[in-house]
């Protein structure tokens, strides 16, 4: 680990991978980087920080064993499953106000499954949920993809709802996998599993966004996600 400063601020750096934030101190910085699990409520299960708008009936569990920080299970219906974001918008992509986002996560169901992870703006749809899988972010964002009856993992930059650039990431199977962006203050800088997919500087006019998460059902059976650690970064 090294430190780097960063408009002034103070950024916990991988040695091994410079594009990684550990953490972040300052002023001017905006996280949510939680540990040791995410408060949940007693009763539903769902997380207290976050807002989940659901389809069908599903259970949020606040796992710390097992090296799994969030286990969101659907149910076991057809869309079955939840849109959820933290609450409040704290990032926003502006020029020369570097951020990285990452997580380590994995899906029980690689193909019969809708799974989105990134930063979007507030958005209780961030994929379909009925008539069809897809993605239904009606904001701007940027965000990982995969839909039903596709193992096909992609990258999307999204404004005003509409898709701005897409970048193909990868395939997506049971194993834990790393999805990481970091944003340079003008490049979009695109990583799978630690290695460097691709860059852009499409850029989407969304105001504020905020760590964003949609799995969904694609069958009859239940998925299960699984996040071992989540990191949403700015340094403004």
């Amino acid at each position: 680990m090294g430190f780097s400063n960063i408009n002034g601020n103070l950024v916990l750096v991988d040695d091994n991978f410079p594009f990684r934030w550990h953490d972040a101190w300052g002023n001017n910085v905006v996280k949510y980087v939680p540990s040791n699990g995410i408060p949940t409520d007693d009763s539903t299960g769902e997380m207290t920080s976050w807002i989940a708008t659901e389809t069908g009936t599903n259970t949020t569990v606040n796992s710390v064993t097992a090296n799994s920080l969030i286990t969101m299970t659907t149910g076991a219906t057809d869309f079955n499953g939840y849109s959820s974001q933290v609450k409040g918008s704290a990032f926003a992509a502006v020029s020369a106000k570097p951020f990285y986002f990452g997580a380590k996560m994995s899906l029980d169901e690689a193909t019969t499954s809708d799974f989105l992870f990134g930063l979007c703006g507030v958005d209780t749809t961030l994929t379909a949920a009925d008539t069809g899988h897809a993605i239904a972010v009606s904001a701007g964002g940027f965000f990982f993809n995969k839909l039903d009856t596709s193992t096909d993992i992609t990258f999307y930059v999204y404004a005003a709802g509409a898709e701005v650039t897409s970048i193909a990431v990868g395939t997506m199977d049971t194993a834990l996998h790393t999805y990481e962006v970091y944003f340079d203050g003008q490049f979009i800088n695109v990583f799978f599993d630690s290695v460097k997919i691709a860059c852009t500087d499409a850029s989407i006019p969304v105001t504020v966004a905020t760590p964003s998460i949609s799995v969904r059902n694609g069958d009859s059976s239940a998925v299960v996600l699984e996040t071992a650690w989540l990191r949403f970064i700015q340094a403004n």
